[in-house]
C-alpha cells in the first residue's frame, strides 16, 4: 500500500516537473516573441522619424524663413484679413505675380534695355501689390469689426441684466450679430469649449483681431473679473465712449475730405500729364526711359511723388 502511494506521488511529481519545464519554455518563447515585436516596432518608428526629419524643401533658406518669425506674423496678418492662405502660398503668389510682371515687358521688347527699365518697377509693384491688398482687407475687416463693437456691448449688457453669464451672453450675441464679429465670438466660444479659460480666450480674440477698441473692452472685462462691480454698467459706459469716438471720427473725415481729395489729385496728375505728353511726342518722353540721366530723374521724381503722397496721408491721419 505504501509502495503504491509512493509510486503515485512519484508519478505526479514527474508530471508536475515536466509541465513546469514546458510552461517555462513556453513563457520564455512568448517573452522572446514580444521582445522581437517591440524591437521591430522601434525600428519602424526610427525609420518614420528619420523620414520626418528629412528636409521637406530643397531650399533651406526658404524653409528657415517660413519657420521663423516672418511666417508667424504673416499667418496672423492673413488671419486678420480673413484669408485662408498659408504663409508659403502667400509668398509664392507674391513671387509669381512679381516675376510675371517683370517678364512681360522684357519679353515684349526682346530683352532690350527699355524692357528691363519698365519691367523692374513693374516686378517690384507686382511683389508689393498682394501685401497692399492684404493690408487693405485687414483694415476693412478691422473697421467693420470696430463698428460692430457698440452693438456687441449692448447685446452683452442686455444678456447680463437678464441673468445670463458672460459665456452665455457671448453665445447669444454670436447668434444675433453679423460677421466679422460673429466669427470672432465663435472663435472665443470654441476656445472655451475646448477647455481654455475665459480670460485666455478673450486675450486670444484680441490677438486675432488686433483691435485697439476690442482691447479696451477686454481690459475692462478682465479688471471687473478681478475687482468686481456691475459689468453691465461698465459695458454700457464703454459702448457710449466708443459711439462718441465714432462720431468724432466722422466729423474729422467730413472736415478733411477736401484735403484728402487735393492730396489724391496732386499724387495722380503728374502721371496723367506724363501719359498725355508721351502720346503727344513719344520721342521726347522716351528719353526718360532710354537715357541714363533721364532714368535717374525719373526715379527721383517717382520717389518724391510717393514721399509727398505719404506725407499728406500722414498729416490727415488724425488719431482719436
Amino acid at each position: 500500500m505504501v509502495e503504491a502511494l509512493a509510486a503515485v506521488l512519484g508519478f505526479l511529481t514527474v508530471v508536475m516537473g515536466a509541465l513546469a519545464v514546458l510552461s517555462f519554455r513556453g513563457g520564455d518563447r512568448e517573452l522572446s516573441e514580444r521582445i522581437r515585436a517591440l524591437r521591430e516596432r522601434e525600428e519602424r518608428l526610427a525609420e518614420v522619424e528619420a523620414r520626418l526629419r528629412r528636409p521637406a524643401s530643397r531650399l533651406p533658406v526658404l524653409r528657415d524663413l517660413l519657420k521663423g518669425g516672418w511666417a508667424d506674423q504673416t499667418s496672423l496678418s492673413l488671419q486678420r484679413a480673413d484669408l485662408k492662405l498659408r504663409p508659403g502660398e502667400y509668398l509664392l503668389m507674391r513671387l509669381l505675380f512679381g516675376g510675371l510682371l517683370l517678364l512681360i515687358p522684357v519679353v515684349a521688347t526682346g530683352g532690350g534695355t527699355l524692357g528691363f527699365v519698365v519691367g523692374v518697377p513693374l516686378g517690384i509693384a507686382g511683389f508689393v501689390a498682394p501685401a497692399l491688398w492684404v493690408l487693405l482687407r485687414k483694415r476693412r475687416r478691422l473697421g467693420a469689426l470696430e463698428r460692430q463693437l457698440p452693438e456687441l456691448l449692448s447685446l452683452l449688457s442686455s444678456s447680463l441684466r437678464s441673468g445670463f453669464g458672460m459665456q452665455q451672453g457671448m453665445d447669444a450675441a454670436a447668434r444675433q450679430i453679423e460677421s466679422p464679429m460673429r466669427d470672432e465670438l465663435q472663435g472665443f466660444l470654441l476656445d472655451t469649449n475646448l477647455g481654455a479659460a475665459a480670460d485666455a480666450a478673450l486675450r486670444n480674440m484680441v490677438e486675432r483681431t488686433g483691435s485697439y477698441d476690442l482691447d479696451m473692452v477686454v481690459t475692462a472685462i478682465l479688471i471687473q473679473r478681478l475687482t468686481g462691480g456691475n459689468l453691465a454698467e461698465i459695458l454700457d459706459n464703454v459702448g457710449e465712449t466708443m459711439r462718441e469716438r465714432e462720431r468724432i471720427r466722422g466729423e474729422i473725415r467730413s472736415l478733411t475730405a477736401q484735403q484728402r481729395l487735393t492730396g489724391t489729385i496732386l499724387s495722380v496728375y503728374p502721371a496723367v500729364l506724363a501719359g498725355i505728353f508721351f502720346l503727344i511726342n513719344p520721342k521726347w518722353m522716351s528719353v526718360l526711359f532710354t537715357d541714363g540721366v533721364g532714368q535717374v530723374l525719373l526715379g527721383i521724381g517717382l520717389f518724391l511723388q510717393f514721399l509727398g503722397f505719404m506725407t499728406i496721408r500722414r498729416i490727415l491721419d488724425i488719431p482719436i
